[in-house]
């Protein structure tokens, strides 16, 4: 047998450690963190041998970053001064995180953590804390006497007691069994003294219990509370407010027809409104979200203001088109139409105004990136309002788009529109997901060998197998579409969202849907290409504007100056810090904006893209005139928060007017707010 141990055959560590605890009297395990992802793995052996003894030396706490679970030490832990309760309150708080995950919330560990809390209480599980944070991995043996040969061992290296660091994850870890096992013991035993008992005792144990019987996902429920659960979530999503006849009227008397499905969403969003504070209406383009939304802010009888998109707030001395017009269709005398450009001036009006209580925001999805000035402005202009968002699309691009807006109205770590009420944790969860999914179906097949090779390792961390082409493609699909529906089902007590397909499906509603505008099936044009049409279409999409990372000669290097300060190792490594990573991916998001609109442009009209060409050589020449004459070049922050969320003209619109001649202007003049980089590397044109 070969001492040592790597995952990456046949011979992984679980396997091993199966074998042993089957001939072992004592088992002895120094881990890092005791995760239950590592015993479920040992579950079967452990059933097999039901008289081991097994105790656990726990050396770490475990948090959730960026939407996985963590090892970590904290300045409290470092310093060995906190007392036994704190400890222990610490560590039910990491296992109590560890097993609220997805990956707990099977059936197999359901049934499995029965055996697990029976150990426990049978003193053959024991699990101890230490004072101070120890990262060593150490797996001792004491085999049963009948064993021939050797009746002690130990395994130590890189593996935790985690799934991953007993199958897949690539390991080293050495077993000992001639030399040494003394001293190792010894090591365990002074630590094992010296440690704060968990499960020995009898208050810290029942507590241990009772958290992992009582608030985590393996919680026995009856049916009955089942069925309640559901009945609940069911009428819910029926409760309405009562609606009186006045508004019936409010709407015939301005040429509106009262259709029924847009009362009861009025209603259901009232009562939405008053249990979480806030709704977002998400109905498709044509159903009357405007209509909708004016209704609420008359019936909640309280002032409030209205953000949206300059070119629809209408006239406010003339009042006959936009929101200006539809505030006074609707009697909302002492509201008031903003800008969304305006939000520095409106969070100091609102600041002043201790009467305004409600605020809509139309085209709500533009406020999905919370690291911006504006969608702080927001927030505080939000802070305890009412709000109504309306926005036919809801989920943009990442599941932080959908918890950008719900944290405009509720505590996200208060939330109770789940179960789990810290809707940041479930969000990072979501995201790591997410993260990972869109990985592999970009760089799957990429040139770059390592970014492929991450990409099998992200799929076999989520699916658990190997990539295979074309299953493994399947499969991401699929689990695309269930992380969707989950993303819906958290945000689905505070949304209304129908379609016309769910308005004809009902009988209550499908009668009305004959009277609004219809929309025709699109039509395929067909558009056949000359032979060298074709390879120049070829050679500009696939050789110029394809992507940077394979290959791509757009440079666009003035809208990502970051990747030119840096050491390109630590970008291709994933070695930024927090700040330097969200720096690096706003630039390369504006980047992949402009070479996006410059395909498009090439694909509308050789007009268009000849004009936006001129636009970007005129950009970049004022550029690379400031930085010879100055030896900097400045990122106006500013005006890349202005333009992150716009569309593709906007965005080519803004820059071009923001272009005055830098090379006319000193930096003392410009540099305010603005990031200054020095001339180490002259950006590529």
């Amino acid at each position: 047998m070969k001492n040592f141990i790597t995952n990456s055959d046949a011979e992984n560590l679980k396997k091993r450690l199966s074998d042993l605890i089957i001939n072992s009297e004592e088992l002895k395990f120094l881990v890092g963190f005791f995760y239950f992802s590592g015993l479920k793995e040992l579950y079967t052996s452990l059933t097999r041998n039901t008289n081991v003894v097994l105790k656990v030396l726990v050396g770490l706490n475990v948090d959730k970053f960026n939407y996985q679970l963590i090892e970590y030490a904290d300045s409290e832990d470092q310093s060995g001064r906190l007392s036994n309760e704190e400890i222990y309150n610490k560590l039910f708080d990491s296992l109590k995180k560890s097993i609220n995950t997805e990956k707990f919330d099977t059936k197999e560990f359901y049934e499995q953590v029965k055996f697990f809390i029976k150990l426990i209480k049978k003193d053959h599980l024991i699990i101890r804390k230490t004072i101070k944070p120890n990262h060593a991995k150490l797996y001792i043996f004491k085999l049963q006497s009948e064993q021939v040969g050797r009746n002690t061992l130990f395994i130590t290296g890189s593996s935790n007691l985690t799934s991953s660091g007993l199958t897949t994850q690539e390991e080293f870890n050495v077993e000992i069994s001639d030399y040494g096992f003394n001293d190792a013991e010894e090591y365990f035993d002074n630590l094992w003294e010296d440690a704060v008992k968990i499960t020995e005792d009898n208050v810290c144990k029942k507590r241990l219990i009772e958290l992992l019987e009582k608030e985590t996902l393996i919680k026995e429920i009856t049916p009955f509370e089942a069925y309640v659960l559901v009945l609940k979530i069911y009428l819910d999503s029926f409760e309405k407010k009562i609606t009186g006849q006045s508004l019936i009227k409010t709407l015939q008397d301005n040429g509106y027809t009262p259709y029924q499905y847009q009362l009861d969403a009025i209603q259901q969003a009232l009562a939405i409104i008053e249990r979480n504070n806030g709704v977002i209406l998400a109905d498709v383009v044509g159903l009357g979200k405007t209509i909708i939304a004016c209704a609420i802010a008359r019936e909640l009888k309280k002032r409030g203001v209205i953000i949206c998109p300059p070119g629809i707030k209408g006239d406010v001395r003339k009042k006959d088109a936009g929101w200006n017009m539809y505030k006074e269709q609707f009697g909302l005398y002492d509201w008031e139409v903003w800008s969304l450009g305006d939000l520095n001036k409106l969070n100091e009006v609102v600041k002043k105004a201790k009467d305004i209580e409600v605020v809509i925001i139309d085209e709500a999805h533009r406020f999905r990136n919370q690291d911006t000035e504006n969608y702080e402005y927001l927030k505080n202009i939000c802070r305890n309002k009412q709000v109504i968002l309306l926005t036919a699309t809801p989920f943009n691009n990442r599941p932080a788009d959908i918890l950008s807006l719900l944290k405009l109205f509720i505590t996200p770590k208060k939330s109770s529109i789940t179960l789990e009420n810290n809707l940041v944790d479930k969000f990072k969860t979501f995201k790591g997901t997410f993260d990972r999914l869109a990985y592999i179906k970009k760089y799957y097949n990429s040139n770059d060998r390592t970014k492929r090779n991450k990409s099998y390792a992200n799929y076999k961390a989520l699916f658990g197998e190997e990539f295979i082409l074309p299953k493994a493609l399947e499969k991401v699909k699929q689990r695309s579409k269930y992380l969707a529906k989950q993303i819906r089902d958290v945000i689905e007590p505070v949304t209304i969202r129908r379609n016309r397909l769910d308005l004809q499906s009902n009988p209550f509603y499908k009668n009305e849907v004959q009277n609004l505008s219809k929309v025709a099936d699109p039509k395929e044009w067909f558009f056949e290409l000359t032979k060298e049409q074709s390879d120049y279409y070829d050679t500009v999409i696939k050789e110029y504007f394809a992507d940077p990372d394979e290959g791509g000669r757009f440079k666009g290097a003035i809208y990502r100056p970051f990747e030119y300060e840096i050491e390109r190792e630590k970008i291709k490594e994933e070695k930024l810090s927090e700040k330097d990573n969200f720096e690096f991916i706003q630039q390369r998001n504006l980047y992949d904006f402009m070479r996006r609109l410059l395909v498009k442009r090439f694909e509308s009209s050789f007009g268009s893209f000849e004009q936006s060409l001129k636009n970007f050589k005129h950009i970049t020449e004022s550029v690379l005139k400031f930085i010879d004459k100055t030896q900097k070049y400045i990122l106006d922050r500013g005006l890349l928060e202005r333009i992150y969320d716009k569309d593709l003209g906007e965005i080519e619109r803004y820059l071009k007017e923001y272009m005055i001649p830098l090379h006319k202007h000193a930096i003392s003049s410009i540099a305010q707010n603005k990031t200054i980089f020095s001339e180490q590397k002259r950006p590529e044109t």
